[in-house]
């Protein structure tokens, strides 16, 4: 019977771990609904958006299970030692909400819910923030640029109107591809603050010495 009533023994109440619980659901709904609001991806995946909900209750379950248990916390290492993650995270930023929703559950499962709130508060403020202003609008504008031209200097011939549209440019490569007679070029581009990607391959296209042109997006603008 004392085995029984061992198990049953916990450092908190049965009112505070539901409200931890609930409250670690509910800020990392929220969290999750900031992720879903400023993706700017191609592709939006809805198991990552449930899987930031659900990671902050369960890690807020296991802390209040662990407390302040030393062997309960390092039997926890060996069991999670186990597990492996095989999915791939490509972009840092999916990985910063999930790290961040790690961390409500931790604070809540701790019973330092002041900190979860106003952290929830202000990391939701600061990230929907970041994403309206366009705190990346440079990189959005830099492209890969691949042409082909009879000539060795194909710029050159390029009219003015059409080399305003590119800010800066950057030679990555130049194959000879017809013994001499055929050139094609690949450049690092950044495009002009109000220039768009459609008007630069129509500009470049209406030069007779240069043809084929292709502005590729570089991968980190894609999440596919």
């Amino acid at each position: 019977m004392d085995t029984l009533r061992d198990l049953w023994k916990v450092e908190i109440s049965w009112m505070q771990a539901t409200q931890g619980l609930l409250l670690a659901f509910a800020l990392a709904f929220l969290w999750a609904t900031v992720y879903r609001k400023t993706h700017s991806g191609v592709a939006y995946s809805r198991s990552f958006f449930l899987s930031i909900v659900l990671v902050a209750p369960i890690v807020s379950m296991i802390m209040m299970a662990i407390g302040s248990n030393v062997a309960l916390s390092l039997g926890l290492v060996g069991s999670l030692s186990v597990i492996r993650f095989r999915t791939v995270i490509k972009d840092t930023k999916d990985m910063t909400f999930l790290f961040f929703s790690i961390g409500l559950g931790l604070c809540c499962g701790a019973n330092a819910w002041l900190i979860a709130v106003i952290g929830t508060a202000l990391m939701s403020l600061i990230t929907i923030v970041l994403s309206r202003i366009g705190h990346d609008g440079a990189a959005s504008s830099d492209y890969i640029l691949v042409f082909r031209s009879d000539r060795k200097t194909p710029w050159e011939t390029v009219p003015p109107e059409a080399q305003r549209l590119i800010s800066w440019k950057q030679l990555r490569s130049a194959t000879d591809v017809n013994s001499g007679g055929d050139f094609e070029f690949t450049y690092n581009v950044r495009l002009a603050s109000e220039a768009k990607p459609e008007s630069v391959v129509s500009a470049l296209h209406s030069n007779g010495g240069i043809r084929q042109v292709t502005l590729i997006a570089p991968e980190n603008h894609l999440d596919l």
